[in-house]
């Protein structure tokens, strides 16, 4: 199940009736441009759908606490919050969980023999003992992947009185539309550049060159 499918399901049950928006978990609120924005929870991401219904941008945060407040372990705990976050969204769209009972039973029986000699003779003890064992191990885990396209950074911080960084990751309609204009767009060079080589053969050497691109707002 891919974002567009999600978002457009979620997006349906929260335009379709404004009894909905007050009967969800998440808090439902809208902004000036009258999109209507679904925080997920307390730590959970937020959706933004245009007055339309359509999907317009999805928005994740984690914040990592700092062990070592230089720029290198700032650094490193964004990184881990970035990470973080775009797991967050993952885990909405789809995640599995998993619940195992393991119950063990051991039986086992000992007997033990004991000889002793005196100077009336000798004389033999026998003991079996029977010892039981009974164990219960549950474990409880969940597992999520998926595959995101035009994450992009939105803003990174650093909270000194706390001692907490923090990343703020989105994707829009925008970014997702950029991102796959781009794909196709090398997949296709790729595709012809591929083709010409082998239709210019081996023995064919292409002369040095230089090329300059005359775009100056990329």
């Amino acid at each position: 199940m891919n974002l567009n499918h999600v978002c457009k399901l979620v997006g349906a049950a929260l335009l379709g009736s404004s009894l909905c928006l007050t009967a969800l978990a998440g808090e439902v609120k809208r902004d000036s441009d009258r999109d209507v924005v679904w925080e997920a929870g307390v730590d959970g991401v937020e959706i933004e759908w245009a007055p339309d219904g359509g999907f317009k941008r999805i928005y994740s945060s984690f914040y990592q606490p700092v062990n070592f407040p230089d720029r290198r372990g700032i650094s490193k705990a964004q990184i881990i919050a970035e990470e973080k976050a775009k797991a967050a969204i993952v885990r909405f769209m789809n995640q599995q969980v998993s619940s195992a009972r393991f119950v063990q039973q051991i039986d086992k029986d000992l007997e033990t023999a004991t000889r002793t000699q005196d100077g009336k003779g000798e004389s033999w003890t026998k003991q079996n003992q029977r010892t039981m064992v009974e164990t219960l191990t549950e474990v409880t885990g969940s597992y999520a992947s998926g595959r995101l396209r035009g994450v992009i950074a939105l803003e990174k911080g650093y909270d000194e009185s706390k001692s907490e960084a923090w990343v703020k990751v989105g994707i829009s309609s925008k970014t997702m539309a950029a991102a796959q204009g781009l794909a196709d767009s090398i997949s296709a060079a790729d595709s012809d550049t591929n083709g010409s080589s082998k239709s210019a053969g081996s023995s064919m050497r292409q002369g040095s060159e230089i090329r300059r691109s005359s775009q100056k707002d990329w």
